[in-house]
């Protein structure tokens, strides 16, 4: 696949951002679904890779509200969203360890949510590691399901715009902003390599 398709495709969501600077889950499953009929179906990779460079993008509003680094899954030092890595745990018994942690830092308050959304796009991206991903019914957004199911660029989104987008407060200019980086930026580089 040549990284000018992949742009075609991304450039053809771009005037699909809502005006609240939402990408819905339908849209971001109909980009990925393309990207994998053009790859004929090899690209998995691409989207760990994506789902990873979203959750380093968000990962500075963990550390604006957190000393503590995560236990597992966080990004390893030098990180950058143009080169992703986090430390991956290959076990769901640490994977629920993190999910128990994150947890317990949501319950001390409404501000640490966004920071938790951070450190949820880090455990996303593992969770699909381990046991796959873009588990949302076809057709639903996230507002309809279950957060654990939730992907990780949208808890990424979450955690720049400081809240969701039915939550107060929450930043549509800054939500828009991640969603067309992903576009732009994110998914031309995960998937054009």
């Amino acid at each position: 696949m040549t990284e000018e398709t992949v742009v075609r495709l991304a450039d053809g969501c771009i005037d699909r951002v809502s005006s609240e600077g939402e990408l819905k889950w339908p849209l971001r499953m109909e980009l990925h679904h393309a990207l994998e009929q053009v790859t004929g179906g090899g690209s998995w990779r691409s989207y760990l890779r994506l789902s990873a460079s979203c959750a380093v993008k968000a990962w500075p509003v963990w550390q604006e509200r957190f000393v503590e680094p995560l236990p597992f899954c966080g990004p390893t030092p030098g990180a950058t969203p143009e080169q992703p890595q986090l430390g991956l745990v290959y076990n769901s018994v640490q994977l629920n360890r993190l999910a128990t942690f994150l947890d317990n830092r949501m319950r001390t308050g409404p501000e640490t949510f966004p920071a938790v959304a951070a450190g949820l796009a880090c455990w996303a991206t593992n969770r699909d590691v381990l046991w796959g991903g873009l588990v949302l019914p076809a057709g639903a957004d996230e507002a309809e399901v279950d957060s654990e199911d939730w992907e990780p660029s949208y808890f990424a989104s979450i955690a720049l715009a400081g809240g969701a987008i039915w939550e107060t407060p929450s930043n549509s200019a800054l939500r828009r902003d991640f969603w067309l980086w992903y576009l732009r930026v994110a998914v031309p580089a995960s998937y054009g390599a």
